[in-house]
């Protein structure tokens, strides 16, 4: 367990000492927070005119504000995370300095454990960020706390899983370039099976959606933190750094 601490604290580190990590979470909360006041500022201009036809109670605050909110920055983490994850393992092939963490004593399991945990720190510093934005409505405003924290788990799983499979990819080549695309490709493609579904039909649409990320996700923004969508983040996860420690495995024979 130490070393996994050691691997994850390096790698943490190692993102903050580049530009890379920072550009990228001033853009994510940029952008973010951005849709957040787009999204408060449409919701006050529906009250009006709700309130102006006569009509009692109000707007669900939440699901107007933050879960569109959150429903964008998922997006914005599939396009940032394999930039993010790309250099994991690919960028120290490059680099020249993985083969002498390849022939520790330590095992492939240990060092793919200890990078995904760093990158699980990076993420809740992200995660951390976007949460600023709908803090603000509480003193003014009843937001759905529990939708809020859903959203936010949702978040966090989702992009947990894009970085299982950004880890996976980085460890299947040198070029950390190449391993962006082919994670943002797999990830795309994850996405998207709900559209494919809806023209196929049938039991394939079923099959289709629920294997897409969007569809467990969207249970999230709703509020709804089922055991059907953890587990789904869950196995996608593990496959994502079972990938990863196999190539590690196989490298090593080879070596």
């Amino acid at each position: 367990m130490r070393a996994i601490v050691t691997i994850a604290v390096r790698e943490v580190r190692g993102m903050f000492h580049s530009p890379l990590a920072w550009t990228l979470l001033a853009v994510l909360f940029a952008i973010c927070a951005y849709m957040f006041n787009a999204g408060v500022l449409s919701y006050q201009i529906q009250m009006v005119e709700y309130q102006a036809y006569g009509m009692r109670g109000g707007l669900p605050l939440t699901e107007r504000t933050i879960a569109p909110m959150l429903g964008n920055a998922a997006i914005l983490m599939l396009l940032l995370m394999p930039l993010i994850s790309m250099r994991l393992i690919a960028e120290e092939k490059r680099q020249g300095t993985w083969p002498a963490l390849a022939s520790s004593p330590l095992s492939p399991m240990t060092i793919v454990l200890g990078k995904y945990l760093g990158l699980l720190l990076f993420l809740a510093i992200a995660i951390g960020l976007l949460a600023i934005p709908p803090l603000t409505l509480y003193p003014f405003g009843d937001p759905d706390t529990g939708q809020f924290l859903a959203g936010l788990l949702g978040l966090f799983l989702t992009a947990a899983a894009f970085g299982a499979v950004g880890l996976a990819a980085s460890s299947a080549t040198e070029n950390p370039n190449v391993a962006a695309v082919l994670s943002f490709g797999v990830l795309l493609m994850l996405w998207i099976l709900s559209w494919m579904g809806n023209a196929s039909g049938g039991q394939v649409d079923k099959m289709l959606a629920y294997f897409s990320l969007m569809n467990h996700y969207q249970n999230f923004l709703m509020g709804v933190v089922s055991s059907a969508d953890l587990i789904y983040f869950v196995l996608l996860s593990a496959a994502g750094l079972l990938f990863a420690r196999q190539r590690l495995m196989a490298e090593r024979i080879q070596g």
